[in-house]
């Protein structure tokens, strides 16, 4: 197989990061493993493996043709079998099969939130795919029963953070919370800095690191104010567009997600692949991965209290960080390493070669 995956971006995101995962974990396995970038590169070139092969397309609006030209031609050249379009590249992808068609054409649907789709997008975007790969199996149903397009539910995988610096310690003694969501309002940094205040308000003495990508300045001013105006500016320290987080994933005590809607968060399963306890709330697939009380706790979204009640209590008791931060460990590492779910993939697109 030649399997070029297609992104508009190359920045911190997790449709972005997965492109890049897959390229990088497909390099080994197959013919050739090619990464495209249509429209902008960014922080997460930096993790593209040598052998695969990068091209950045420079696209200029909704219809370059330039640069489309400048994509089937790349496709002809290294004979590319499968175009494996993540989030909103698909469009760009479905005029590319236009003229390749010896190629199929891959849908992966990462977005959460399916009250906000218009379906007649969605159909134009991908009327030239072949089938659709989704993050949970709500997504794959909606796209099935909607663009009556052969949907599989694959989940998606991280591999195990590495630092230069893995021993390092900590050097204060204050209970770290770390949150990886990038600063967008369906993450819920409104709803976390309630829950900050809440454990202020209780004695807890806990710091909250927040790593995210700012697309939206206006929006991200407004979260930095809102943090002086809840006086909790000492507790909560933003860290922007950084790429390496395995040193904070390290560092961490616990790990939170406040999403008000996911698909299956990247940033879950990176957090179980570091052994962190987590709390996170009850959307997209995260029950599939945290199973409440037992390997961390799922609390609804909105409910500060009850969500501040589960960082106590790990706050409290370090023995049972340790037991969550282990089960979760091994059952994202069962279920959502690179290679189950590599090896699944491969096998879906030789069946799907199989059956066109």
């Amino acid at each position: 197989m030649r399997i070029l995956q297609l992104i508009d971006s190359l920045d911190i995101g997790g449709a972005e990061k997965m492109a890049v995962l897959y390229a990088n974990e497909l390099a080994q396995l197959i013919d050739k493993s090619i990464l495209v970038s249509t429209r902008k590169e960014g922080a997460l070139k930096g993790s593209i493996a040598p052998s695969v092969s990068y091209h950045f397309l420079k696209r200029q609006g909704v219809f370059d043709f330039n640069a489309l030209i400048r994509l089937v031609q790349l496709c002809k050249k290294e004979q590319v079998t499968h175009i494996h379009a993540h989030g909103t590249s698909i469009f760009f992808g479905s005029l590319a099969k236009m003229l390749l068609t010896n190629v199929q054409l891959i849908f992966h649907d990462h977005f959460g939130s399916l009250q906000q789709r218009k379906v007649w997008k969605y159909r134009l975007a991908t009327f030239k795919a072949n089938f659709c790969i989704a993050v949970n199996e709500q997504i794959a149903a909606w796209n099935f029963q909607n663009l009556n397009l052969p949907s599989f539910y694959l989940p998606n995988f991280s591999v195990v953070p590495k630092s230069e610096n893995f021993n390092l310690q900590r050097s204060d003694s204050k209970f770290t919370i770390l949150v990886l969501a990038n600063f967008r309002k369906e993450k819920g940094h409104e709803f976390l800095f309630q829950i900050a205040k809440e454990l202020k308000l209780r004695g807890v003495e806990a710091i909250w690191q927040l790593y995210g990508r700012v697309s939206d300045l206006e929006y991200y001013s407004q979260l930095r104010n809102g943090v002086k105006q809840l006086d909790i500016s000492e507790v909560v320290t933003f860290f922007e567009n950084q790429s390496d987080l395995s040193l904070a994933l390290q560092l961490a005590d616990i790990a939170v997600l406040t999403s008000s809607f996911e698909g299956l968060p990247l940033a879950l399963i990176e957090y179980g692949l570091a052994g962190k306890p987590v709390v996170v709330t009850k959307v997209g697939a995260c029950e599939t991965i945290v199973q409440s009380e037992v390997n961390g706790f799922v609390v609804p979204y909105g409910n500060a209290k009850e969500f501040a009640d589960k960082i106590e209590y790990l706050y409290r008791n370090p023995d049972k960080r340790t037991i969550f931060g282990e089960r979760l460990y091994v059952e994202v590492n069962r279920t959502f390493s690179a290679e189950a779910v590599i090896s699944t993939y491969l096998q879906l697109l030789g069946n799907t070669h199989d059956r066109q």
